[in-house]
């Protein structure tokens, strides 16, 4: 059994290495981290990027409102379009994943990350461009709070979903 003292140095040296390997390749970080804003701009941003069904009428009008209202700058009406759609379908992974992009948008990081991860709890299994969109986003979401381990098996997890 490994003490807590054994894990914590463990972990510390973990974080050090990375923190170090960061420190000796800033540019290739930054073309890294490029990469990444490129492919969740692509997935997530443009029209159709993930096949969206929607058999409710009312959802759908409220899905085509919350984009139009995003795509305008109106974000607030937006969210609020977007927050009556998963009133109304609340085990609606793509209404989560739209809802973890806004939080993204808005600089929410850990909220981000969880409406991603909730969304991905919803997804189907088959349904890889959803769940490589919120790895994505995940990934992102934890860059911006500074958890570059974190980011790091998010880049995992994506890669594994790579459409």
């Amino acid at each position: 059994m490994i003490s807590k003292i054994a894990r914590r140095t463990v972990a510390t040296i973990a974080v050090a290495a990375l923190i170090t390997g960061c420190a000796t390749a800033p540019m290739a970080d930054q073309r890294q981290q490029d990469l990444i804003a490129e492919k969740l701009d692509s997935y997530v941003f443009q029209e159709g990027a993930v096949r969206y069904d929607v058999e409710n009428e009312s959802v759908a009008r409220l899905w085509q409102e919350f984009n139009i209202m995003r795509r305008a700058g109106n974000l607030a009406s937006a969210k609020k379009k977007l927050e009556q759609a998963i009133a109304i379908a609340p085990n609606d992974p793509a209404l989560w994943s739209g809802a973890a992009e806004m939080e993204l948008d808005a600089n929410s990081h850990l909220r981000a990350e969880n409406y991603a991860a909730k969304s991905n709890f919803l997804a189907p299994v088959g349904n890889r461009p959803l769940r490589y969109r919120n790895w994505l986003i995940i990934q992102r979401a934890r860059e911006g709070r500074g958890d570059l381990l974190g980011a790091r098996e998010a880049q995992i997890e994506s890669t594994k979903l790579n459409p």
